[in-house]
């Protein structure tokens, strides 16, 4: 059997696949049926790990997706509605990982409804999406950033009294904006070190990466590509990957949260993260230099600290 047509089951969603065959590989890379669809595993042999790595054959990728997503939003907006915060950054990034682990294969379409329900969330429970980005984690990855950047974004929408359909597309366009990276070798993504030119050359295709990834996925606007391939352009021409200076408003508003988000969570040996204040010192002297806008600037610090 082809070891492409399946996929690992992670062992905490294991419960997730009721629904689903689930597959064992035996010793001879051969995949053969573990459970059936319909049968439920015993609780007792999963807590204990009795059973083998378990998975599911690609032609039922997206269907487990969506009942993996139906799950997590009922948990989701319990632990909303329950101001659990580190919850829901932990629900949310789990999902977000899922969906973003394999995006050629159609998985990025699960994304729209998901940001739906957390813009309507965000209208009966801000501060509990609006905080999503001050919880710290030890493993700070792209998935992490990405969700932190989104509820950044997002509470920049509402600030600004953006209508529910223009804070979807914002908040889907933050979440995806680095997509790219996932085909970005991980020795370079997670490099504790200042990177070399030819591998900030790779790191920089990102960008490109990211708005073909969007463009090909089923169920995602093509506009939402825009923010992918310009958060890193600069007014002055600086910025990559096509030096360019007429920058879209999502593009340019996304460089300033994007900026602001890495800055104050990435911790690196090279560069520590930095304080809020101290942060906005240094997108301020890139305004300055006329890197960034100034306006978006000013209100994206307002829907910070406003109440």
């Amino acid at each position: 059997m082809n070891q492409l047509l399946y996929i690992a089951v992670k062992k905490s969603q294991i419960n997730f696949y009721k629904d689903f065959n689930l597959f064992f590989r035996t010793p001879n890379n051969e995949y053969q049926l573990y459970k059936p669809a319909g049968r439920t595993l015993s609780e007792i042999r999963i807590n204990e790990g009795r059973h083998p790595p378990l998975f599911i054959h690609q032609n039922d990728r997206i269907s487990a997706l969506k009942s993996l997503q139906k799950s997590f939003h009922l948990q989701l907006e319990k632990n909303i509605a329950g101001g659990n915060i580190a919850e829901v950054k932990s629900i949310l990034c789990a999902l977000v990982g899922e969906a973003m682990s394999e995006p050629r294969s159609g998985t990025l379409q699960i994304l729209p409804e998901t940001m739906d329900m957390l813009v309507l969330q965000y209208s009966k429970q801000p501060d509990v999406i609006k905080r999503l980005a001050s919880i710290s984690s030890k493993d700070y990855t792209t998935i992490i950033h990405s969700v932190n950047v989104m509820a950044l974004m997002i509470g920049f929408c509402f600030y600004n009294h953006y209508s529910l359909a223009d804070t979807n597309y914002f908040g889907l366009t933050a979440l995806l904006h680095d997509v790219g990276k996932i085909q970005i070798p991980g020795e370079i993504l997670t490099a504790r070190r200042k990177l070399t030119y030819s591998e900030f050359r790779i790191m920089k295709a990102h960008t490109l990466i990211g708005r073909e990834i969007i463009l090909e996925s089923e169920g995602i606007d093509d506009s939402v590509a825009v923010g992918a391939i310009e958060h890193h352009e600069k007014l002055d021409g600086s910025g990559y990957p096509g030096g360019i200076t007429d920058i879209s408003y999502i593009g340019k508003l996304l460089g300033i949260i994007d900026c602001y988000e890495a800055l104050t969570t990435e911790d690196r040996p090279y560069r520590r993260a930095k304080q809020p204040l101290d942060t906005l010192g240094l997108i301020k002297e890139d305004i300055q230099s006329g890197k960034l806008d100034e306006k978006m600037f000013k209100q994206f610090c307002y829907s910070m600290v406003e109440k």
